[in-house]
C-alpha cells in the first residue's frame, strides 16, 4: 500500500527523451512559443463560448424554433468532435500537427461565417456539427503544444497557465457574445454577428498559425513520451488511456452539474436572490479558472496524481455536502469557496497526467471528445433528474430531492477517483 501511495507521485518533471538528437529550444524561445500557443488558444475558445448565453437570439428568434430544440446546437457540435479523433491519427502519423492547425482554424471561420447567412435551422445544425470537428482538432494540437513548451520542466505549471487562460476566454466570450447581442438589439444592427466575430478570431489564429509556423514546429519536433525509448534508460510505460477518458467525463459531468442545476436548485428551492445566486456560482467558476496557476506549479512539486487525489476528493465531497448546508449561507460559502480550491487542481492535472503518461494527438483529441460527452451527459441527466425528482410542493422536499441528485454526481465524481487513480499509480510503479 505504501509503494502505491508513493507510486502517486509522478514526477512530470523527467524527460525520458533527454538524450533525443532533437534540439532543446532555450528558455527564452520556450517562453515566446508558449506565448504564441497561449495566443492560439485565446482565439479558438471565443467563438464556442459565445453563443452560449444568446441561443434565444440566434435561433429561438432568428429561425422561430423552440428553446429546446435550440439546445441542439450546443449537442451536435459536442458529438461532431468524435469524428475528430480518426483525424488526429491520421496527423500524429505524417507529423503536420501545424499544418492541421491552419485548415482546421481556417475551415472553423469559414462555417462561421456560413452560419451568419440567413440559411435555416437544419442547415445551421449540419454546420455546427462539422465546427465540432475543426474545434477538438485545435484543442488537442495545441494542448499538445503547451506539453511540448518547455520539456518536462514545470508541466503542471503550463497546463494550469493555458486552462486558466482557457477559462478565461471562456468567460470573456460569454461577456462579448451578450455584449454584442444587446447591440444588436439596441442599434438593429447586423443580425448574428457573433458567428462573424467568431470566425474572424479564427481567422485570424490560422494566419498567426502560419507566421508562427517554424517556432511551432520546432516545437513539435521535440521528442515526447512513448514516441522513441530512450537508450541506457527504463522505459517509461503508456497508461491505458481510458482512465483518463473516465476523469475527463467525470470533471465536465460535474461542471455541467454546477453549470446548469446548480443556479436553479439556489432559486427555486433555496431562494436566494440573483446577485447571491452570481456571486457564488462565479465565485467558484473563477477559483477554478485562476487557481489552476498555482495548482498547477503545487502538482510540479508534489506530482499530479497526488494533488489531484486531493483536489478530487476535496471537490467530489463538495458536491455531496454543498445541498445540506445551503441554507445556511456562511456554511454555504465555505462549501463552494473549497470547491472552487478543489475543482482548481482537476484540470491543469489531468493535462499534466495525460501529457506524461499517455501524450500525443489522440490523446489530447480523446481527452477533449471524451469532455464534451461528459458535459453533455452531466447536463441531460441532471436536467432529466430534476423533471423527475423535484417536486416544487414544499421547499423542504426540492432541496431533498436535489441533494439526492448532487449526491449521486458527488459519488460518481469519488468512484471515478477511486478507479482511475490506483489505475495510473500502479502504471507510475512499472515505470519506477
Amino acid at each position: 500500500m505504501s509503494r502505491l501511495v508513493q507510486a502517486t507521485l509522478i514526477d512530470t518533471r523527467y524527460d525520458a527523451d533527454s538524450d533525443d538528437l532533437s534540439p532543446v529550444p532555450s528558455r527564452g524561445s520556450r517562453l515566446r512559443m508558449l506565448f504564441m500557443v497561449s495566443v492560439l488558444l485565446v482565439l479558438t475558445a471565443l467563438p464556442d463560448a459565445m453563443v452560449v448565453p444568446i441561443l434565444e437570439e440566434i435561433l429561438v428568434e432568428r429561425y422561430g424554433v423552440g428553446p429546446g430544440i435550440a439546445h441542439a446546437f450546443l449537442a451536435v457540435n459536442l458529438i461532431g468532435g468524435l469524428c475528430a479523433i480518426p483525424i488526429l491519427g491520421w496527423t500524429a502519423k505524417r507529423g503536420r500537427p501545424i499544418i492541421a492547425v491552419v485548415v482546421a482554424a481556417a475551415v472553423d471561420a469559414a462555417l462561421l461565417a456560413a452560419m451568419w447567412l440567413p440559411i435555416g435551422f437544419g442547415p445551421t445544425i449540419v454546420l455546427r456539427a462539422m465546427e465540432g470537428v475543426a474545434d477538438v482538432i485545435v484543442f488537442a494540437v495545441i494542448f499538445d503544444l503547451v506539453g511540448r513548451a518547455g520539456g518536462r520542466g514545470a508541466t503542471g505549471l503550463r497546463y494550469g497557465l493555458a486552462a486558466a487562460l482557457l477559462s478565461l476566454a471562456l468567460g470573456g466570450g460569454a461577456i462579448l457574445g451578450g455584449q454584442v447581442a444587446s447591440w444588436e438589439k439596441a442599434t438593429s444592427g447586423v443580425e448574428a454577428s457573433v458567428f462573424l466575430i467568431g470566425g474572424g478570431a479564427c481567422l485570424l489564429a490560422a494566419i498567426l498559425a502560419v507566421i508562427w509556423r517554424e517556432p511551432l514546429r520546432r516545437l513539435k519536433d521535440i521528442q515526447i513520451v512513448g514516441e522513441k525509448a530512450p537508450v541506457m534508460k527504463p522505459k517509461i510505460h503508456r497508461a491505458p488511456l481510458w482512465p483518463l477518458l473516465l476523469i475527463a467525463g467525470s470533471d465536465r459531468a460535474a461542471g455541467g452539474l454546477l453549470t446548469g442545476t446548480l443556479g436553479i436548485f439556489l432559486a427555486s428551492a433555496i431562494g436566494l436572490e440573483p446577485a447571491i445566486r452570481g456571486g457564488l456560482v462565479g465565485s467558484v467558476l473563477l477559483l477554478m479558472g485562476l487557481g489552476a496557476v498555482p495548482a498547477g506549479a503545487i502538482s510540479d512539486l508534489f506530482g499530479a496524481l497526488r494533488v489531484r487525489l486531493i483536489g478530487s476528493i476535496i471537490f467530489g465531497l463538495g458536491i455531496v455536502i454543498l445541498p445540506q448546508v445551503a441554507e445556511t449561507l456562511p456554511l454555504l460559502v465555505i462549501v463552494m469557496a473549497a470547491m472552487g480550491i478543489g475543482g482548481a487542481v482537476l484540470l491543469p492535472t489531468s493535462l499534466s497526467l495525460l501529457d506524461r503518461l499517455h501524450g500525443g494527438l489522440v490523446g489530447m483529441g480523446g481527452f477533449r471528445a471524451a469532455g464534451d460527452i461528459g458535459f453533455l451527459v452531466g447536463v441531460t441527466v441532471a436536467g432529466i433528474l430534476v423533471m423527475t425528482l423535484v417536486q416544487p410542493e414544499t421547499a423542504e422536499a426540492a432541496t431533498s430531492a436535489y441533494g439526492l441528485i448532487f449526491a449521486a454526481f458527488g459519488a460518481i465524481h469519488l468512484a471515478v477517483t477511486a478507479i482511475a487513480v490506483p489505475t495510473l499509480a500502479m502504471v507510475s510503479m512499472r515505470s519506477t
